[in-house]
């Protein structure tokens, strides 16, 4: 494994040390048995939405449920481009039959980063490959590792990242300890909005930053300019204004506002205007029984075919699809 200190504290933006691969974006979860795969889901759950925020699948995943899953790789489970994330309880340990330390020494040793939850601190214990790390381990396991392996530093907080390895006390600690992954590969503005996203902070960060507005935001790099506009846009999706009106708020002149849009955003005001709009359209097919009519209104369209234009083009699927999966099948009144 490449070893490299991982800081979840890192700045805003992406330095050159966290692309190297001991943060790859490619997950494989090896969960103890059944009882714990909800673990795995969960962590998933956290790349999905990063993906989600993110605006394109920068995380990828598979989920092998127990011991017996190896069977059915060919050669290691683990690539040397993947992180290996080994879910565990925090009632049993996890103790490796003697003819599976073969193959677990080599799907860590095989691994960019290695992730250890609650009992599957045992698993690399057991296979040999973990000596003098600092480590985070849940108290119902401490005697047994202290017993196991007295060289390793027992970490006192509920995640601890360090040389290619990262670890967390217990399945709940994972969510947590894959939001800190998310955050040293793509920053802790990301980190901080995935964290918010996924009701993991009691700040009062604006819940209104998702999306595309979340997506368009940090790509604007914390240009005041762009920021302003972007706010401004998303307070007038039904009224919308013209790229004159939002630079006028601004005090700067249009060209200077469209420059900005292309140099960031890669696209002109008005077709991030337009996403902003589509984003939020999309939000209320999915979560209310509002008419299509009221919601092309509600987003600043003029008429429900124009709107529908728009979304088929952008989402490759029809808004009545959307609203279809959102009832069940059930078309609202």
């Amino acid at each position: 494994m490449y070893l490299e200190h991982l800081d979840p504290s890192q700045s805003t933006f992406v330095t050159p040390w966290q692309c190297k691969r001991s943060l790859s974006a490619d997950f494989v979860f090896l969960s103890q048995d059944n009882t714990v795969s909800f673990a795995a889901e969960a962590c998933i759950d956290v790349l999905r939405s990063a993906n989600r925020l993110i605006g394109y699948d920068a995380y990828s995943w598979s989920h092998l449920c127990g011991e017996d899953m190896l069977d059915m790789s060919q050669g290691p489970a683990c690539g040397p481009d993947q992180t290996l994330v080994l879910i565990g309880g925090t009632e049993n340990p996890w103790r490796l039959c003697k003819d599976r330390l073969h193959e677990f020494r080599a799907c860590i040793r095989n691994a960019a980063r290695l992730c250890v939850v609650g009992s599957a601190v045992f698993v690399p214990l057991g296979a040999g490959v973990l000596r003098s790390k600092q480590i985070s381990v849940h108290p119902n396991f401490r005697p047994g590792v202290m017993e196991t392996a007295a060289g390793v530093n027992m970490f006192d907080g509920a995640t601890c990242h360090q040389v290619a390895l990262s670890s967390a006390i217990s399945p709940t600690a994972a969510i947590r300890m894959m939001v800190e992954l998310v955050g040293a590969r793509d920053g802790e503005f990301t980190r901080a909005a995935l964290s918010n996203y996924l009701g993991l902070s009691d700040t009062e960060t604006s819940t209104n930053m998702a999306g595309e507005h979340w997506r368009y935001t940090r790509m604007a790099q914390g240009d005041l300019v762009i920021g302003e506009a972007l706010t401004i846009m998303l307070e007038h999706l039904e009224d919308t204004l013209s790229v004159g009106q939002i630079a006028g708020l601004l005090n700067v002149s249009p060209r200077k506002l469209e420059r900005g849009f292309r140099d960031f955003l890669r696209q002109t005001p008005l077709k991030v205007y337009r996403d902003l709009r589509l984003d939020r359209a999309r939000s209320l097919m999915a979560q209310t029984s509002m008419p299509m009519n009221e919601i092309s209104v509600a987003c600043g369209f003029s008429n429900v075919t124009l709107m529908k234009k728009w979304f088929v083009k952008k989402y490759r699927e029809a808004p009545e699809q959307v609203r279809l999966h959102s009832y069940g099948g059930i078309q609202p009144n």
